[in-house]
């Protein structure tokens, strides 16, 4: 069954999405998981750590191998 990813730093997870954190982690699900839908955030929290919800899209863009 699909799964649905919700990338987000702060705000609650919804009932039946999978949490991410970081776009990292996105990538992952995406490459190991049959994906329905994912929802990014664009300005996750920590600047030291330097990543944006869009990061996990241009990764999409560029044509992540998935599972």
């Amino acid at each position: 069954m699909p799964i649905r990813i919700f990338l987000d730093d702060e705000r609650a997870t919804p009932a039946g999405w999978v949490r991410a954190w970081w776009p990292d982690e996105v990538i992952t699900l995406l490459q190991t998981c049959e994906v329905a839908e994912v929802s990014l955030d664009h300005d996750l929290g920590d600047d030291q750590r330097g990543m944006f919800g869009v990061d996990a899209l241009h990764r999409m863009e560029a044509g992540v191998p998935h599972g």
